[in-house]
């Protein structure tokens, strides 16, 4: 089964010149799954001629802007071009994020009342998540969020914060990072993994190349580019080279991989 991958946003959390916040579309047949919603992620379909209304579901690693602000204008574009044809649209959050995103799409009038189709707010919890057309996604902790405000006693804030592994019929398998607290949030996700997509901003390239280098991966492709290494690709490939001893790719808004 042939499998899309299209890049729709590649910076971390301040977009640049070259590059939209983070967000990520599996196609796969008739489907397409959404990994985190950066803005403008429909927008970014619109230009890239992909078909938005496909969407079965939306995964959103955790609640920064830069994972999740590009939602309500999705939801929003759906709904005008009036042709979901009713079709729901899952959308897995962080639990305590479920009701708040409602209330919050509330106040943009993006409600069920409004909607020609059902939006099924799904809390995230450890492991299998969802099986569409035995196309399994499951979900796994990391210490993104609880790694950066460990230290702040004046703030309570829910620390969920997840990445995503997507297994495919013929048992392939892509690793979605999301956002990480340490390459370690990774041990029992990589090791095996056909397909990786990794972050690159709250990791160093050279971290993350030292780690992978004893695991069994196919190809990786990074995302999430810190803006200290945006327009440095050809060092980070350097760094590949030196550190890993294979090829990598560096995402770019608008690029297709076929897997």
């Amino acid at each position: 089964m042939e499998v899309k991958i299209h890049l729709l946003g590649t910076a971390s959390g301040i977009p640049t010149w070259n590059r939209y916040t983070e967000s990520v579309a599996i196609e796969v047949g008739e489907n397409i799954y959404l990994m985190d919603a950066g803005e403008p992620c429909s927008a970014s379909m619109v230009r890239m001629g992909i078909n938005y209304n496909k969407i079965r579901a939306v995964f959103i690693s955790h609640m920064d802007a830069d994972h999740f602000a590009g939602l309500p204008m999705l939801i929003q574009t759906m709904e005008l071009s009036g042709k979901r044809g009713g079709v729901p649209l899952k959308i897995f959050l962080p639990p305590q994020a479920c009701e708040k995103t409602r209330g919050y799409l509330r106040m943009m009038y993006l409600m069920d009342e409004t909607l020609s189709f059902k939006l099924e707010m799904i809390p995230v919890k450890s492991g299998l998540m969802l099986e569409d057309d035995s196309i399994c996604f499951s979900a796994h902790p990391n210490t993104h969020i609880k790694r950066r405000y460990q230290s702040r006693s004046d703030i309570s804030v829910p620390t969920d914060s997840f990445s995503y592994s997507v297994t495919m019929p013929d048992k392939r398998r892509i690793v979605y990072t999301g956002d990480i607290g340490d390459v370690h949030d990774l041990d029992a996700l990589v090791d095996g993994t056909d397909l990786l997509l990794a972050e690159l901003a709250h990791v160093e390239p050279q971290d993350l190349l030292a780690y992978l280098a004893g695991k069994k991966v196919g190809k990786i492709v990074c995302l999430h580019i810190h803006p200290v290494w945006n327009d440095r690709e050809k060092d980070i490939l350097a760094l590949s080279k030196q550190i890993f001893g294979k090829e990598i790719v560096i995402g770019q808004d608008g690029i297709k991989i076929v897997f």
